[in-house]
């Protein structure tokens, strides 16, 4: 599936999205996306918003999500 695209989820860190994808602002506006890969901010710290920047290691963010196991 060379079309899909697949978002990881960094242990305290950005969701790291690959793949072809619109990102879209609330008023409808597009953003441009240059990369193959874009990180994008879980702690709300980076200057860069909705891009991550790395400040999520300054602050010390903290989160690790795991899907849940099957049963």
């Amino acid at each position: 599936m060379a079309d899909s695209t697949q978002i990881t989820i960094k242990d305290s860190g950005p969701f790291l999205v690959k793949g072809p994808f619109t990102l879209t602002d609330a008023e409808g506006n597009d953003f441009t996306i240059d990369k193959e890969m874009v990180p994008l901010c879980r702690c709300g710290a980076s200057t860069t918003q909705p891009f991550c920047n790395g400040t999520h290691r300054k602050i010390e963010f903290e989160s690790v999500v795991r899907a849940p196991a099957e049963d």
